[in-house]
């Protein structure tokens, strides 16, 4: 129920609650609390698949209309410049729910590349000039306190004015996330300081993390300071170079080098990573000695370094359609959704212990999930649908989409949490709940932003089937520019420039079909660039059940105080009935549907009129039948 009992689906908690981004969902019947039998048809009060949907059929209303993707990573931007340093550059790491500072004398290196990847994201989904100005910001930080100019590379922190900086060993995953700001900045704005920086920055991964070895080549996990003693291989120093720089930059300057290194790096995932899983309970191992040899004592895999792998694979397909990439991707992101996703709810879950497939709890309660791996669902859904076509990716990125905008995007001081529970909850334990902190060492403005870029764009192109725009700013320079457009990776053969305005008025001077922007010299300002597919995308969902598939409810929050969602997954198509009795047997509510689709479903259902107590809820789907205990505390 919605507020004065009107019947709603699960509203998008997309942002904060001026972007009016609720209630979509939200129905002109009213209904209220009866002591005697009451059947209420059920068309559109179940969520899933049976709301009036896209032309792929998905059910968020972010793919239905992509351009509230837009309106939430605006928010998110707007509750990243609360942490903003006016003062010395830069934004602080440790950041509370509301936006405010936990520690106000740290920075680090991948949070204030983070934060200008963001800022970069969002000017090109908004054209607000404001955001561009956060993300100079953080650069300048970056270049003029994080970079070590004595040996190159980075510091991985220092305090909030830039001075005592860690001056210990670094790490891939610092040194390949710091050009990750860079990256995105220089292809909104073509900025040549920019690209110098990130050259530098480049530069040194490649002479001191690099390992030429032919046997055993790959990137070191951690080398000295100066760049000395390289030592380790990992997940997090193949993969991350790859969506940390890597194929963006291919996309954007068409340079050869950073091809053959994404070859190699598909190498490395397809021999160490995929390579090792079928000899694992679940996922593959992650850590590695410097010649490839498992860390026997690393026993965790991670849920969304698997997807993560699998988006990965499928990118460099699509610029390098070799058939093992391809086959080594859905079966990647297949694995997950067999083993590691929760077909009920939707989206994967975090963490397993790789030789015994039992999920680390770390003391929780609950089943838990975390916003940065239901990304990975999300992004690798969207690009294996868009190769294949096959509806089963398309649905794990729908209702990953869905669970995440629903019950990650905090709608009252925006931005997203880290962690939810299963059913979408805050994570208990024996001490609580886990913390609602918004910003730390390994969150910032990134994986927020980056869902919504990635979801606004595939959304349009491949959901709907229509354009979408980007917005870059250029200065002017002295001399003539040619600059390539690929912001994604697609189907290149029919994706297309359809449209450029140069500060709102119709700009000519682009190549459709090979997308290359011509600017002449003394010549600059904003670009609405608007990109299409000639290519139509038609095939619907696929449900994709899991093992063993049987009726299933999840009532949330229990104890319920007003408003208690259900949350179902039927296994089969068919009618569904779904009751709430009191221990007296009296039915109070009956909604019945004489066909309802395969797949996952949400009821919402008002409590506050009744009174406080044990009730029965009763869900019949098919042969099979399912209750569940539900308590009304006011």
């Amino acid at each position: 129920m919605g507020k004065n009992g009107y019947i709603c689906n699960c509203s998008p908690a997309g942002a904060f609650p001026s972007d009016n981004l609720r209630n979509n969902k939200k129905m002109n019947r009213q209904t209220t609390h009866v002591s005697k039998r009451v059947v209420l048809p059920i068309l559109f009060i179940l969520a899933g698949f049976q709301l009036i949907q896209a032309q792929n059929g998905v059910v968020s209303e972010y793919f239905k209309n992509p351009q509230l993707m837009v309106k939430y990573a605006d928010s998110c931007a707007r509750f990243w410049t609360k942490v903003h340093d006016p003062e010395y550059d830069g934004f602080y790491v440790e950041v509370g729910r509301q936006g405010n500072v936990l520690d106000n004398n740290k920075k680090s290196i991948v949070c204030e590349s983070r934060d200008a990847y963001g800022f970069s994201r969002v000017f090109m989904l908004t054209g607000n000039r404001i955001y561009l100005d956060m993300a100079a910001s953080a650069i300048r930080f970056m270049r003029d306190h994080l970079y070590d100019t004595q040996y190159g590379g980075w510091f991985t922190r220092c305090d909030r004015t830039g001075n005592n900086p860690y001056t210990g060993s670094k790490t891939a995953f610092d040194h390949h996330y710091a050009l990750l700001g860079l990256m995105a900045n220089y292809e909104a704005t073509g900025d040549t300081a920019v690209l110098h920086l990130l050259q530098k920055g480049y530069q040194f991964d490649e002479s001191r993390f690099w390992d030429a070895d032919s046997l055993h080549y790959g990137y070191y996990t951690t080398v000295n300071r100066d760049g000395s003693n390289g030592t380790g291989k990992s997940f997090n120093a193949t993969v991350d170079a790859v969506t940390t720089h890597l194929y963006n930059l291919y996309l954007i300057t068409g340079d050869e080098k950073y091809a053959k290194r994404l070859t190699l790096m598909a190498q490395n995932m397809l021999d160490y990573l995929y390579g090792n899983m079928a000899s694992q309970v679940i996922g593959f191992p992650e850590d590695f000695n410097t010649s490839w040899v498992i860390n026997a004592g690393d026993k965790r895999t991670i849920m969304g370094h698997v997807l993560k792998t699998g988006w990965c694979l499928a990118r460099i397909y699509k610029i390098d359609p070799r058939p093992e990439y391809l086959q080594a991707s859905k079966q990647l992101v297949d694995h997950v959704l067999e083993k590691g996703y929760d077909h009920v709810n939707g989206g994967p879950y975090k963490d397993y212990d790789r030789t015994t497939g039992a999920m680390m709890m770390y003391g929780a309660y609950d089943k838990a999930k975390a916003w940065w791996q239901v990304e990975q669902a999300i992004t690798s859904g969207l690009l294996l649908f868009e190769i294949t076509e096959d509806g089963k990716y398309l649905k794990m990125a729908d209702e990953s989409l869905d669970f995440f905008m629903h019950y990650f995007v905090d709608a009252q001081y925006g931005e997203v949490f880290a962690d939810r529970s299963e059913t979408g909850g805050r994570v208990y334990y024996s001490g609580g709940y886990w913390d609602e902190n918004k910003g730390s060492e390994s969150k910032a403005a990134y994986h927020s932003i980056e869902t919504a870029y990635y979801s606004y764009m595939y959304g349009n192109l491949i959901v709907n089937n229509q354009p979408f725009t980007l917005n870059y700013y250029y200065t002017p320079m002295d001399s003539v520019r040619v600059v390539r457009m690929n912001p994604l990776a697609v189907d290149f053969e029919h994706f297309k420039i359809s449209s450029v305005t140069l500060d709102g008025s119709a700009y000519t001077n682009f190549d459709p079909d090979s997308r290359l922007l011509t600017i002449p010299a003394q010549t600059g300002g904003l670009y609405a660039v608007t990109y299409k597919s000639t290519k139509t995308y038609v095939a619907g969902l696929t449900e994709v059940p899991a093992a063993n598939a049987s009726l299933k409810l999840d009532v949330s929050p229990n104890p319920v105080v007003d408003l208690a969602s259900f949350r179902m997954y039927l296994p089969q198509a068919g009618a569904v009935s779904l009751s709430i009795c009191d221990l007296n047997g009296m039915i109070i509510y009956q909604v019945n549907s004489k066909f309802s689709t395969a797949g996952n479903h949400t009821m919402e259902w008002n409590a506050a009129t009744c009174p406080r107590g044990l009730y029965i809820i009763r869900l019949v789907s098919g042969n099979q039948v399912l209750t569940a205990k539900m308590v009304v505390s006011k």
